[in-house]
């Protein structure tokens, strides 16, 4: 039975040749000091590996692709790849309720699991019946509508589950650790598990046997809401974790997107005896001893951005943007250095930040070079736009000054001085250029591209872009500049965006990618009335899936008016003319238009000392346009090999 896979290269335990692998991976844990469980789950609705049947409590006709719920947030090409993979299952796979006899065999097959598991060593065995498992589908009311002894009240939904956890403790054993993974918490579903039910839940389990319940949360694929696996609000289940704990004996895990110091706060408060962090240790694997030693600033903090669960879905392994070597640790070794360089990294943005980590401490003398007044680059203002950003820019800047590279801002660098310092290597993070797309009225004074926008909210008030500002604008800005060049933090910027910030009332943003969509929820969260124009078929295309998800709803929330497939025919003084995807003409009125594309790599200062040098890298932007993921990436490769 090929069934019950969530997503592909999931591991299984549905048979005994599975256990000498698993019990490598465990011995390998163990080795580091940590313990290793297994988490046992049975798919529900998504279950992958060509069935054409699954399992559900009771029939639920519907494409698992319908284009109003799971499918509604994806790119065209996802959408392929969704159908390529499900290709098999037909439109209607959940047509059958699951029989009793099938329930046994299910029951019995959660108990063999959890034998190979403690036969392989594993110290443990969750069982998930939360998010998009089989079990927390016999849970909800809302999916479960059985007469029988499995549906109706929460003790017969909750029977299924019991019986797990009996089965599963009487073939391993009363000392074997079992806990339970529910969902406490409900996003966009109704008749899921309230918080009182959970109570009473977990004192069925306690009964039963279980050691501990995870309460969880989640939405449903089929609505197309996962708030729960994006986190969304921080910290959703701790008040269900808190009521839970005062139920039962056993301890309550709580969770969701809950970095360090909110943990040490939840557990200080009793709200729960344990917080469970999993992206977080793709961010830094070494983040537990780095808490155990008090060393919080040298921790790598997660952004949150869901790059590393989009690669689930995907079915591809699995890799963080602020930490290249996850999923890569075998290729990707930072080992020291045989002969110390002089290197000179220009571009003081993730990608050249990332260079020198690595290569001071692999040894390195490194000195950054940074045109600007500070270290960050476009993650300066990307950080005002998304918080968790300049979590990542803090560390990047204090690995600076940890490792000892020496930093110069407010220089630019020119092929002169690289040559006055004799360096073994040049590195060249300068990031990237404008391209001037080819609209007609883009130079237009209510016209600003994004670098211009960028610009001014870093105090960089010279040039093109501050003309074509109103004089009370100008003052205000020229006054803010020193403030905004080197002292205000990002966030702090951000804030005071709220009470003005250089942009008209109405507000339409050319180009629908992460940054223009980044843009356009930026400013309808200041009160503008903004419209996204994007000529291909997707919005934020270039963004995780879970990402997009949470983005795009904050938009339509927030009522960003927002066309695809459009043609950019002109802009004038009072807006864009686009045709439509349609075919139709149409003006989008707009006091300032924000031109959220055109860019290529910054390659004049590379042509210039290419030919002086034997060694000079290209990184970041410089070698070809990305994001945060593409900056991190190459400068971590050439941090580990230069």
């Amino acid at each position: 039975d090929p069934g019950g896979n969530c997503v592909p290269r999931q591991l299984v335990l549905r048979r005994d040749k599975s256990r000498r692998g698993l019990s490598e991976l465990a011995e390998a844990i163990r080795q580091h000091g940590a313990k290793v469980a297994a988490q046992l789950q049975y798919e529900c609705g998504l279950a992958v590996g060509g069935v054409s049947q699954s399992f559900a409590p009771t029939p639920l006709p519907g494409s698992v692709l319908d284009p109003r719920g799971f499918a509604a947030n994806l790119t065209v090409d996802e959408i392929d790849m969704f159908k390529a993979r499900y290709a098999r299952t037909g439109p209607d796979i959940l047509t059958t309720g699951t029989r009793l006899h099938d329930l046994e065999k299910l029951v019995q097959r959660f108990a063999e699991a959890a034998a190979r598991a403690r036969e392989a060593r594993f110290d443990g065995v969750e069982i998930h019946a939360g998010h998009g498992s089989l079990v927390r589908e016999f849970l909800s009311a809302e999916a479960n509508r059985r007469l029988d002894g499995y549906g109706g009240e929460l003790r017969n939904r909750a029977r299924f589950l019991l019986q797990i956890v009996e089965a599963v403790k009487a073939e391993v054993g009363r000392d074997y650790p079992v806990w339970c993974r529910i969902d406490a918490w409900g996003f966009g579903v109704q008749d899921v598990t309230t918080p009182e039910e959970s109570q009473e839940l977990a004192r069925m389990l306690e009964a039963t046997g279980a050691d501990a319940l995870y309460v969880s949360g989640f939405g449903c694929r089929a609505s197309g809401n996962l708030n729960g696996s994006v986190a969304d609000p921080v910290a959703y289940s701790v008040s269900v974790a808190r009521g839970a704990r005062k139920a039962v004996r056993m301890p309550v895990i709580a969770a969701g997107g809950i970095g360090p110091e909110l943990a040490e706060e939840i557990l200080r408060r009793g709200s729960a005896d344990f917080v469970a962090v999993g992206r977080p240790l793709l961010a830094d694997p070494d983040l537990p001893r780095k808490l155990a030693a008090g060393d919080l600033d040298d921790i790598r903090p997660c952004i949150m951005c869901y790059n590393c669960w989009s690669q689930v879905l995907r079915g591809e392994s699995i890799f963080c943007t602020v930490n290249a070597a996850a999923g890569r640790e075998a290729e990707l070794r930072i080992e020291r250095a045989r002969h110390r360089k002089k290197i000179v990294v220009v571009g003081g943005g993730p990608a050249g930040m990332e260079v020198a980590r690595l290569a001071a401490s692999r040894g390195h003398d490194v000195t950054i070079y940074e045109k600007t007044c500070r270290l960050g680059g476009t993650m300066i203002f990307t950080s005002m736009l998304r918080q968790e950003n300049e979590e990542f820019l803090n560390y990047l800047v204090g690995q600076m000054n940890r490792l000892h590279v020496k930093v110069r801002v407010g220089e630019e660098v020119t092929p002169e001085l690289v040559e006055a310092m004799y360096p073994d290597a040049a590195v060249l993070a300068a990031g990237s250029a404008y391209a001037e797309p080819a609209i007609p009225g883009i130079r237009g004074r209510n016209v600003l591209s994004a670098r211009d926008l960028r610009r001014l909210m870093t105090g960089r008030v010279k040039g093109d872009a501050a003309g074509k500002l109103g004089w009370w604008s100008r003052v205000i800005m020229y006054l803010a500049s020193p403030f905004l060049k080197s002292w205000l933090a990002p966030s702090t910027v951000g804030w005071l965006t709220k009470i003005w910030m250089p942009v008209g009332k109405k507000v339409a943003v050319i180009g629908g990618g992460m940054i223009g969509c980044h843009l356009a929820n930026f400013m309808a969260e200041r009160g503008r009335g903004v419209t996204i124009l994007e000529s291909g078929p997707d919005f934020a295309a270039d963004m995780s899936i879970p990402a997009r998800w949470k983005l795009l709803r904050q938009l339509r929330r927030n009522g960003v008016n927002m066309l695809s497939g459009v043609t950019y025919q002109g802009i004038f003084r009072g807006g864009v003319v686009v045709t439509t995807a349609g075919g139709q003409e149409e003006t989008i009125e707009a006091d300032t238009v924000v031109v959220a594309l055109g860019t290529r790599p910054n390659v004049e200062l590379y042509e210039a000392l290419n030919d002086r040098f034997s060694q000079v890298y290209r990184v970041g932007d410089c070698a070809g346009i990305g994001n945060i993921a593409g900056a991190v990436a190459s400068g971590s490769a050439m941090g580990a090999k230069i």
